[in-house]
């Protein structure tokens, strides 16, 4: 029996496929946060962000078109209908329609800056792909479409190899985590040292000393980054770092509750419901601050927050920009 995926999946895979990007962003708009910054193309670290903080808003704004239409049913037909027609004139309808709703583009986009910014800080030097950087294509893997990322990575790599890093250090988990643990499965010599932005931060956290922030936080566990690649501790210890201090959810490190993040697309109702009950749980700890270190677990938590909900809901990158530049 022929098993059919869900019609949104097909359509965010042939984006990833055709244009690099589940959205089909061009390169311009996933760089966007790096004009005028001069970043090199080329060094011995590779700032990744593989347009996962920059694609969130337009994601969002899909799921919200999805969630007031049956997938099932012909209206839905005919909007894919129409996709798959401009197409041809190169052309992604459900980025163009996604963008009149997208709100917080800027803040999005700015989590990049922002990150560049703390590690440069941190007298950390990088290269940036600009234009040309490419989804690593952990959707393609996570939702089943193994050939199709065998093909894809290939382009990924390419442009990596371009920069000569030996290192890269990746802004979002999933990204971290197809990148060590599958393409060196997918690629000959894939030998590039793997590190997240938390990672870096930690190793230097004692130049963090000027900042001080008083109040407590409570940290939402990415699954990716502490179950996948074992970082949790190097969070609290940044906090520790900062005079912060660091409230505990019932669920926490690696038994930490999902965000609801994973389902978003087929299931957004559901999703919201997921992660409200997470910020419910995080606020169980006495602290109203929460902090994650995911561009999905950062859309997820917010998008199931009650509305008129006064907790503050930020990524790390975020929480630290504004130490640094105090």
């Amino acid at each position: 029996m022929e098993t059919k995926m869900p019609m949104v999946l097909d359509v965010i895979s042939e984006n990833i496929i055709k244009h690099g990007s589940p959205l089909a962003l061009k390169g311009s708009e996933v760089a966007s946060w790096a004009k005028g910054l001069d970043l090199p193309v080329k060094g011995e670290l590779l700032f990744y962000t593989g347009g996962e903080y920059q694609m969130l808003p337009f994601i969002d704004s899909l799921v919200k078109t999805i969630t007031h239409l049956d997938q099932g049913s012909k209206v839905f037909s005919m909007m894919m209908g129409a996709r798959n027609l401009l197409s041809k004139t190169g052309i992604s309808p459900e980025k163009m329609y996604a963008s009149v709703l997208a709100k917080d583009k800027d803040r999005y986009n700015s989590v990049c800056f922002k990150a560049a910014e703390v590690l440069k800080e941190l007298g950390y030097e990088f290269c940036y792909a600009g234009n040309e950087e490419l989804y690593s294509g952990a959707l393609l893997y996570e939702l089943g479409y193994l050939e199709d990322m065998k093909d894809y990575v290939q382009s990924v790599v390419k442009v990596i190899k371009k920069s000569g890093a030996k290192t890269i250090v990746c802004l979002s988990p999933h990204a971290a985590e197809v990148f060590k643990f599958v393409y060196p499965k997918m690629v000959e010599d894939f030998d590039y040292e793997i590190r997240t932005f938390v990672d870096l931060v930690w190793e230097r956290r004692d130049k963090l000393a000027k900042i001080q922030f008083k109040k407590p936080v409570v940290i939402h566990d990415s699954c990716r980054l502490a179950r996948e690649l074992g970082i949790h501790q190097e969070l609290r210890e940044i906090m520790e770092s900062v005079g912060a201090e660091v409230k505990e959810a019932p669920m926490n490190r690696e038994w930490t509750s999902c965000c609801g993040g994973p389902i978003k697309i087929l299931f957004p109702e559901l999703s919201h419901v997921i992660g409200g009950r997470r910020v419910t749980e995080l606020k169980e700890s006495g602290s109203e601050h929460i902090l994650t270190s995911c561009p999905y677990c950062l859309s997820a938590l917010e998008g199931g927050q009650a509305k008129g909900d006064p907790a503050v809901i930020e990524d790390l990158i975020e929480f630290l920009y504004r130490g640094v530049k105090a």
